[in-house]
């Protein structure tokens, strides 16, 4: 039981889940049953760690693609894009907030991805998502969104050409 009880908060650390919004995902009344399952003593610890692990698995999967996509653009230097409301989240990539839920767990997602990365040799930098601006950067420039135009925004805030 002990290794579950470390596996366990392990993971929902790993799915980058603090207490709250963990009992939020798993559906609890609160974080006193964090807590339990945290310690091990849980009587749903196995479901409730399978949820997680799951979480976990289409976390893994996801930063996979953003690594196959920064290896098939060939160049040494990418950007991620960070979401930090699930408004935003859910309006940008709707199928990562199907998949996730949280803008929470897309932060785990980025660091997962710029880490990959950076094993490969590359360098990943994270540009935070502010939809005022970027909605007003794409109306002065008459441009749609798209995710090869929200890269192109994020480079510009990063240098500070916005």
């Amino acid at each position: 039981m002990d290794n579950q009880r470390i596996t366990f908060r392990a993971l929902r650390r790993a799915v980058g889940l603090p207490p709250e919004e963990c009992a939020r995902f798993l559906a609890l009344s609160g974080t006193e049953e964090i807590e339990e399952l945290d310690a091990g003593s849980h009587p749903r610890l196995e479901e409730f760690h399978a949820k997680l692990a799951k979480l976990d698995a289409k976390i893994e999967a996801a930063a996979l693609n953003e690594v196959d996509l920064y290896t098939q653009r060939a160049e040494r230097n990418t950007v991620l894009i960070r979401f930090l409301t699930d408004d935003d989240l859910a309006l940008y990539e709707p199928d990562l907030f199907e998949t996730f839920g949280t803008a929470v767990v897309h932060g785990a997602l980025i660091s997962r991805a710029k880490k990959a990365i950076g094993r490969l040799g590359g360098e990943a930098e994270v540009a935070f998502m502010d939809s005022a601006f970027y909605e007003a950067w794409l109306g002065v420039n008459d441009f749609d969104d798209s995710r090869d135009l929200r890269i192109v925004w994020a480079c510009q805030q990063m240098r500070g050409l916005s």
